[in-house]
């Protein structure tokens, strides 16, 4: 009776590890770079939905460049977090959403910077290409995103 035991057990492990290569081989075939998962709600309170793909949100993009580049220190915030800065070059490039606002935080220096809008996906409405914004010792904001 003991060896038939031994014999099922080592079935149902060999069929578990099986199983679980297959699940891995799956998993890794399925993988796509354009799954996301999208967070709705407060920073406290904070509810997860997956989304099948973030193109299917509408999304665009803005370039920005730093005409003050001696100044180099300056964060870009998006709806009041960081999303970049010109520490590394003097463009940057940021991915932004419906209604996003696009700050800029020059809070580090007592100059005048200026930071320019040098390149927008043809889906923006809202800011306009070449939208030059000044900013010293404070926060502005660039714009409220508006897309097409």
């Amino acid at each position: 009776m003991k060896p038939n035991f031994n014999f099922i057990g080592n079935i149902l492990i060999i069929l578990s590890i099986i199983s679980f290569l297959t699940l891995l081989t799956v998993q890794f075939f399925n993988y796509n770079d354009h799954m996301a998962t999208n967070y709705i709600g407060s920073k406290n309170n904070t509810f997860s939905l997956l989304s099948a793909s973030v193109d299917s949100l509408n999304n665009g993009v803005i370039v920005l460049k730093n005409m003050t580049p001696e100044y180099n220190d300056v964060s870009v915030l998006i709806n009041g977090e960081y999303a970049g800065d010109f520490t590394d070059k003097d463009e940057i490039s940021i991915q932004v959403y419906q209604n996003d606002i696009v700050e800029i935080d020059g809070t580090r220096y007592d100059k005048k910077l200026k930071i320019k809008v040098v390149g927008i996906s043809n889906n923006i409405d809202e800011p306009q290409l070449e939208t030059t914004i000044t900013t010293s010792q404070s926060i502005e904001i660039l714009a409220k995103v508006r897309l097409k």
